[in-house]
């Protein structure tokens, strides 16, 4: 991997990262923290299947990153995962202690 792409990976040892064996966490990094060159280098990498098997089932990537992707790929909002109702009920009041 590139290395401007380190700045992105500042968690993990960026050495050890495999392009291809972990393509679902760096196109996920990549998409959501990524600046314009980064995106460039995801796209010319990975093809559209990986890239939307992340898009659509990535619960990490945000409702902004989400809708830029699903606009970009003429996709239904229930397509993807970050961009579906959460599953476990929100109580939109405090607890009464």
């Amino acid at each position: 991997m590139p290395g401007f792409l380190k700045q992105f990976f500042w968690d993990v040892a960026f050495a050890d990262l495999d392009a291809r064996a972990d393509y679902y966490f760096i196109i996920e990094r990549l998409l959501e923290l990524g600046n314009d060159r980064a995106i460039r280098w995801v796209l010319e990498q990975y093809t559209d299947a990986e890239l939307l098997e992340v898009i659509k089932t990535s619960p990490r990537l945000s409702v902004k990153t989400g809708s830029f992707w699903r606009c970009y790929y003429h996709l239904q909002e229930d397509e993807l995962r970050c961009l579906r109702p959460p599953s476990h009920r929100v109580d939109k009041g405090h607890w009464n202690y």
